[in-house]
């Protein structure tokens, strides 16, 4: 997995369509949207907007920052010293520091997280945790690195079961399959947060980003038919179709940990 999102992430295409950006998300839609730029970093200050700003202030960690894009809009609201970013990847974290100079990255897995407890006041984690082995992994940990009062912004895609013989290049363990916001709800409240808010933002982001990557597909299709080589060799979130069957939301969700 690691080795194909390296490639597809500072690939011609994805730069072509998130326009030198460095995001690599879904994004967030509106009637004034412009482009995929715009969207995935209206993302980020959408999850944002879960933080009050009298508690935009302490340490914040990036969980699964890849090339640093999410870091660098933090960048809007927080000291370099305060911001922390973990990837699975050095070599989507050598551009995350040149995104958000100042800033401390580390290779590190989301669901082993090497921090002691109560490190941070907030976490960000944008688009990932249907990745991680497993999602119920990463937010006990979540819960153990923040401080009492903290939360755990993130944007997450749910999934049915994917085939075990798929051949399009991904990661996405069976045991984050969900059906809907509810059931991500009730798996935060089991990893021990006290509240959780959990908004079905399927038509702000996966529905309009759908269209829009077919549009751009369509604007860049290569002359000639297309080879089931190059289907299966290409980055997954440029298979929307493929995608498709099996997306059933996609969510913003704040989880808050108890101040006591």
């Amino acid at each position: 997995m690691i080795d194909g999102y390296d490639t597809a992430m500072q690939g011609a295409v994805i730069e072509a369509y998130y326009g030198s950006s460095d995001f690599y998300n879904f994004g967030f839609w509106s009637a004034d949207t412009g482009n995929q730029s715009q969207a995935s970093e209206a993302l980020v200050a959408r999850l944002l907007e879960f933080i009050p700003p009298d508690r935009r202030d302490g340490r914040i960690l990036d969980v699964a920052c890849g090339l640093g894009a999410s870091s660098r809009h933090l960048l809007r609201h927080f000291a370099p010293r305060q911001i922390v970013g973990i990837n699975v990847s050095e070599r989507q974290l050598e551009r995350a520091r040149h995104n958000a100079p100042g800033c401390e990255f580390r290779v590190m897995d989301a669901t082993a997280l090497e921090f002691p407890d109560a490190s941070f006041d907030n976490i960000l984690c944008v688009e990932a945790a249907f990745h991680f082995d497993t999602r119920a992994a990463f937010l006990r940990e979540a819960l153990r690195v923040l401080k009492p009062g903290g939360r755990l912004v993130h944007s997450d895609i749910l999934m049915a079961p994917l085939p075990q013989t798929t051949s399009v290049r991904t990661h996405i363990p069976n045991a984050n399959a969900m059906s809907d916001p509810a059931e991500l709800e009730r798996a935060i409240l089991a990893a021990g947060f006290a509240r959780a808010e959990v908004v079905d933002a399927t038509e702000q982001c996966w529905t309009p980003f759908l269209r829009s990557v077919r549009r751009f597909k369509a604007a860049h299709k290569p002359p000639g038919p297309s080879t089931p080589r190059a289907r299966r060799s290409a980055p997954i979130f440029f298979n929307p179709e493929y995608l498709a069957r099996f997306i059933r939301r996609y969510v913003l969700a704040c989880s808050h940990k108890s101040a006591d």
